[in-house]
């Protein structure tokens, strides 16, 4: 009986400062908030800049590829020309790039 209660009976487990316990995961979040969060809003402003910008007369690149003048730009849709005498509107938020020249169109190669 002596042998049980020695094997079961153990001292109290000791306390450690519950900032170390808790350490790898505020690093982790940390590190998560660095590599993923902070660029993705630095990218959303940049693009939110870049359509407050946006004026008629600019040619522009939309999310399905299409290329076109801005001819008109009504809070969140935008009239582009794609050809002559043929224009679409798109929503705001799909346009993706202000094309300055035609360099700007080269594929990434």
């Amino acid at each position: 009986m002596l042998i049980k209660t020695m094997l079961f009976t153990q001292a109290p487990a000791q306390q450690g400062n519950p900032l170390l316990t808790f350490l790898p995961i505020i690093v982790m979040f940390i590190a998560l908030y660095l590599l993923f969060i902070l660029p993705q809003q630095r990218a959303a402003k940049k693009h939110k800049k870049m359509l407050d910008e946006m004026k008629k007369g600019d040619k522009v690149l939309t999310q399905a590829g299409f290329l076109g003048e801005v001819t008109q730009i009504k809070d969140d849709l935008v009239t582009l020309e794609v050809a002559p005498k043929i224009e679409m509107k798109i929503i705001k938020s799909t346009i993706t790039k202000i094309i300055q020249d035609t360099d700007d169109l080269k594929v990434n190669e």
